[in-house]
């Protein structure tokens, strides 16, 4: 009888042992997917081929189908972007260029009105917000379909940024194989951790209105530190600027200038080194 009881007792602590490596080794489990649902920096793509930038009248040519990215400024800060699988995300939304369609997610980097207009935005999005209502960080890391966005701060003060209070929320988009960066108000050169956070992106959105956020020399800087294929002006609301903003670099960089507001893109025709791109007409 005692010998039964101890067998017994055995059972129990192996059970209990058991149930207690099943629990750790779920909880490894859940910490590893976690860590790899974690967004991480822009990485070079594969091999680059020097191909013009898709002419916007073009139809998706042959081979491609599904996997262009469609980029529309709408003005100022504000781009509607299309995904392969549709998906239609919004950056900044501006009540003086509101979006025709109801985006499924829309970013906002900073609380000013002109990139926080959430009420002209149609539909029911999930706002995604750089900065609370107090100012302080939010933390940003999201999977809808086939894109991928986080955030990385950015912050008031040029000569020491990361000892000032954070001012901006810059956003890391990826899809369709592509890797795209919303810089905001970005009003400094990046610091060593916002480049390892940030990457090697495809495609930057960078603001270059000359005086309210970078100085002509500090876009420069950060077009040098991020070693983007196509950077991207904005930040204005006249396309016209887009020529001020050529005037800025200087002829450093070739001009793609694109007839309208809406450019396809693809990682087969993404150029081999850096090109500015300017939007024209209305």
């Amino acid at each position: 009888m005692q010998h039964t009881a101890h067998r017994v007792r055995w059972f129990h602590h192996a059970l209990l042992i058991l149930l207690v490596l099943a629990g750790l080794l779920s909880s490894l489990d859940r910490a590893g997917a976690a860590a790899a649902a974690v967004p991480g920096p822009c990485e070079p793509g594969m091999a680059r081929q020097t191909l013009p930038i898709l002419p916007v009248a073009m139809h998706t040519p042959s081979g491609l189908t599904g996997t262009l990215v469609l980029l529309e400024w709408l003005g100022h800060s504000s781009f509607l972007l299309t995904s392969p699988d549709g998906v239609l995300l919004l950056t900044d939304p501006s009540a003086v260029h509101p979006p025709q369609a109801a985006p499924d997610l829309a970013t906002v980097s900073n609380r000013h009105m002109t990139h926080s207009a959430v009420r002209a935005v149609p539909g029911t999005p999930q706002f995604l917000w750089g900065l609370l209502p107090d100012g302080g960080w939010n933390d940003v890391a999201l999977t809808f379909k086939d894109v991928v966005l986080f955030n990385v701060p950015s912050y008031i003060n040029k000569l020491e940024p990361e000892n000032s209070p954070i001012q901006n929320s810059i956003f890391v988009i990826r899809t369709g194989g592509l890797c795209i960066v919303h810089l905001g108000n970005l009003r400094h050169p990046l610091t060593r951790q916002q480049l390892q956070r940030i990457g090697k992106p495809d495609v930057l959105l960078i603001p270059a209105d000359g005086s309210w956020t970078l100085a002509p020399e500090e876009i420069v800087t950060v077009i040098s530190q991020l070693q983007p294929l196509l950077v991207i002006p904005m930040h204005f609301d006249d396309p016209q600027h887009g020529e001020v903003f050529v005037q800025f670099t200087a002829g450093r960089y070739p001009v793609r200038r694109v007839d309208g507001r809406r450019l396809p893109l693809s990682r087969q025709f993404l150029p081999g080194a850096t090109e500015l791109v300017i939007f024209s007409g209305s």
